[in-house]
């Protein structure tokens, strides 16, 4: 099987995103060890993320974790501008990993205007120059490499900014790593027997992919959605629990060779509201009925960054042997390059 000859594989895989995904285990080791500059501990009005891409997906497993640890609203923004309820009292987190996303620039640019108090976070680009040149506190992470490959160095000094001043309990970075590392060894490319994200990938091949969850498993969903754009170059839709039950539920009637054509996902997790799961069994039956492949998959891990992180992981993997079953270069996005300099060359 292709997916299981490196060297095949690293034909179509011309960027290695191959040891990018391999080497995620390190990556959060050595994120959980980045030193930051933090905030004034005080007592927000709320916590806005702005961000965009592979970077918004921190903000969206933070939310999860605010809305668990905290009180306080904690929004993910993903546009120009901010909200014109974000003032003197928001505190604004400006994560990029470029430093150069338009859409997170302008936020931060409009945090300062308003008096909030501004976090940064890039590899470098015209967010850490602006950081610099306004004094406020900035993180900079490693480069080189796609922003989607980049989580763990994203993600972890921002959870270690909002533990520091209270708003969530800490996220072992090393048991995450752990994670990864087992991961690594149950759906590595060199596993050949009883691989999931290999089987999955086959499944999902030239098939179109829906996933549902609960709101908890949201940002795994969305995750997968992302990776499978981005890597597999593959379209796939989301939605979630209890919403989907009072519209969506009626769509899987047409067009017929849609349906048919179908595979579709349902992330299960341990604190799933009783009435979700029961919505989740009772729509897995309306589907089979009408002969569409389902697939439950269930979230494992001991705290709730574990849980949403270990669907996250397995859709890395996924994404990538989706790619190569695909022929497609999973670093490669030319379109998006192509949207970057069109954009670009209508500022000048």
């Amino acid at each position: 099987m292709i997916l299981d000859d490196r060297s095949t594989v690293a034909k179509i895989d011309r960027s290695n995103m191959l040891g990018l995904i391999e080497s995620f285990d390190r990556q959060c080791a050595e994120a959980g060890d980045i030193e930051i500059l933090p905030v004034e501990k005080k007592q927000y009005d709320c916590i806005v993320f702005s961000g965009m891409g592979g970077s918004a997906i921190t903000g969206d497993i933070l939310k999860r974790l605010v809305e668990i640890d905290s009180s306080i609203p904690f929004f993910v923004h993903r546009d120009y501008g901010l909200p014109n309820f974000v003032g003197k009292n928001s505190l604004l987190l400006a994560v990029s990993y470029s430093g150069n996303t338009e859409e997170t620039l302008s936020a931060c640019r409009e945090g300062l205007v308003r008096g909030s108090t501004v976090w940064t976070l890039s590899s470098g680009g015209e967010l850490e120059k602006l950081a610099i040149s306004r004094g406020i506190p900035h993180v900079k992470i490693p480069s080189g490499q796609p922003p989607r490959c980049s989580l763990g160095y994203l993600f972890f000094p921002v959870e270690k900014l909002l533990n520091t001043i209270g708003i969530i309990r800490r996220v072992s970075a090393g048991k995450i790593a752990e994670m990864a590392a087992s991961c690594k060894k149950t759906y590595g490319i060199d596993r050949i027997k009883g691989n999931k994200a290999k089987e999955i990938a086959s499944m999902v091949h030239n098939r179109n992919v829906v996933i549902y969850s609960g709101d908890f498993l949201s940002p795994s969903a969305l995750r997968w959605k992302t990776q499978l754009a981005e890597n597999s170059k593959h379209t796939a839709s989301i939605n979630f629990f209890p919403e989907m039950n009072h519209n969506e539920i009626m769509a899987w009637n047409h067009p017929d060779f849609i349906v048919r054509n179908s595979i579709v996902f349902f992330f299960h997790d341990v604190k799933d509201n009783p009435r979700v799961k029961l919505r989740m069994d009772l729509t897995c039956r309306i589907l089979e009925v009408k002969s569409i492949k389902i697939q439950k998959i269930t979230s494992n891990g001991n705290s709730p960054a574990e849980r949403i992180f270990s669907l996250v992981i397995l859709g890395d993997w996924v994404s990538f042997y989706l790619a190569i079953l695909n022929g497609m270069d999973p670093t490669e996005i030319n379109e998006i390059s192509y949207l970057k300099k069109e954009l670009s060359s209508a500022d000048s």
